[in-house]
């Protein structure tokens, strides 16, 4: 499909010049015809800018409901004097060094109780063999 303004090669089908933004074909001008126009691309460097507005039956979406501000969570206080001046514990130096120290030790022993392991036992006379 050829422009009639500025003779670019456009695919078939289209309603508008992909470079001067021209109308390529005549649209219906029937509003019961269920024709919605497409919306044409934006102008090439240079060129005007054709105006476009929406149909008269275009219908704004309906906007999501506003959602309430959630609660805020309140301050912690003092036990003894009901200050809100106070921070956060933290984990003592004494069970981090525990965790670090004892965790191979744990690993290690767990192992070792996979390792050993009873004989086979036989139900009914009670040989016990590997």
């Amino acid at each position: 499909m050829i422009c009639a303004q500025c003779g670019a090669e456009n695919r078939d089908g289209s309603n508008y010049c992909r470079y001067c933004s021209a109308p390529l074909t005549q649209q219906s001008r029937d509003p019961n015809s269920g024709y919605i126009p497409s919306v044409p691309p934006p102008p090439a460097p240079g060129a005007s800018a054709p105006s476009y507005y929406p149909p008269s039956t275009y219908q704004t979406p309906p906007q999501p409901p506003v959602r309430s501000a959630r609660s805020v969570v309140p301050p912690m206080t003092c036990a003894r004097c009901n200050s809100t001046s106070v921070v956060k514990g933290t984990v003592p130096l004494w069970a981090i060094l525990v965790a670090v120290i004892g965790a191979p030790f744990t690993c290690l022993l767990t192992l070792l109780f996979l390792l050993v392991k009873d004989p086979n036992k036989c139900l009914n006379c009670g040989l016990e063999f590997k």
